[in-house]
């Protein structure tokens, strides 16, 4: 419903999605993607970046000479984007800086894309109609053989993190709306404060969902495992044991398609081929 788009979108025109990579949660997500993408899509190939917000993955793409489309819900995170890309000289990696809604992709041709990468739009779809809507423009847009990276929420990390935010900011998850999220893995948020509607679904509907819309070579990964809320004390041991570091990011690498690791893990990534 557009509705909740103007809930998101006003979401957005507020919070600083630029700055969230810059937590420590945010850069140790922000790395795991950089690494999975690069892993998944040809360097040099032209990626689709819906729900690109300001334009953090997007550069850091650029810089590793990927071409760039830039979509996003947000006029203002695309005017940061755009002032961003300027900022570092990449604007010639860039073909386009778009307001657009994920589910109506229509300013864009068909089959064009190397890639799609989607970090974002799914996290906030509550609508079946809508996520179905979003999922056809993303396989309409990617070339045959092309790869989709969608992120999303698993229901288990979903629910746990409706608890802290119960705690953090009461008036946000009234029992009313912890029962919805327990049940069909909706979130509406009970105000107009913080993450607005959102949408938690388990690792087995977001698999099928996806099949059913035609992806094929179908895998999830966490981007956190059992790094997901311990991520301070990662980069506080970074600083003072680099080698313990890289052991607790190898061992995460290496349990990061396990079920119980994804769906405990915080945000997660699925991978596909049209």
């Amino acid at each position: 419903m557009e509705e909740s788009f103007d809930k998101i979108r006003s979401y957005y025109s507020q919070f600083d999605e630029w700055g969230r990579l810059d937590s420590a949660a945010g850069m140790l997500e922000k790395g795991e993607v950089i690494r999975v993408v690069c892993e998944n899509v040809p360097q040099g190939a032209h990626i689709l970046d819906v729900g690109a917000g300001p334009g953090r993955f997007a550069l850091e793409f650029a810089k590793r000479g990927y071409r760039l489309s830039l979509t996003d819900l947000s006029p203002r995170l695309i005017d940061i984007a755009r002032a961003k890309f300027e900022e570092e000289g990449l604007t010639n990696r860039v073909a386009d800086f778009l307001v657009g809604n994920a589910t109506d992709l229509s300013p864009l041709s068909s089959d064009h894309y190397d890639a799609v990468l989607s970090c974002g739009p799914f996290y906030h779809l509550v609508s079946e109609k809508d996520r179905i809507a979003a999922a056809k423009e993303a396989m309409r847009v990617v070339k045959p053989g092309g790869t989709l990276l969608i992120g999303f929420i698993p229901k288990f990390s979903g629910l746990a993190g409706l608890i802290g935010r119960a705690a953090r900011t009461p008036g946000q998850v009234t029992s009313e709306v912890f029962r919805r999220a327990v049940k069909d893995g909706v979130f509406h948020n009970a105000s107009e404060k913080g993450f607005q509607e959102g949408y938690y679904p388990t690792l087995a509907e977001t698999k099928a969902f996806w099949a059913k819309m035609g992806l094929s070579d179908i895998y999830v990964v966490s981007t956190r495992t059992f790094m997901h809320q311990n991520e301070g004390h990662l980069l506080k041991i970074q600083e003072e044991d680099p080698a313990l570091f890289e052991a607790i990011i190898e061992a995460s690498r290496e349990v990061a398609t396990n079920e119980a690791f994804i769906e405990a893990g915080g945000h997660a990534l699925l991978v596909g081929k049209k």
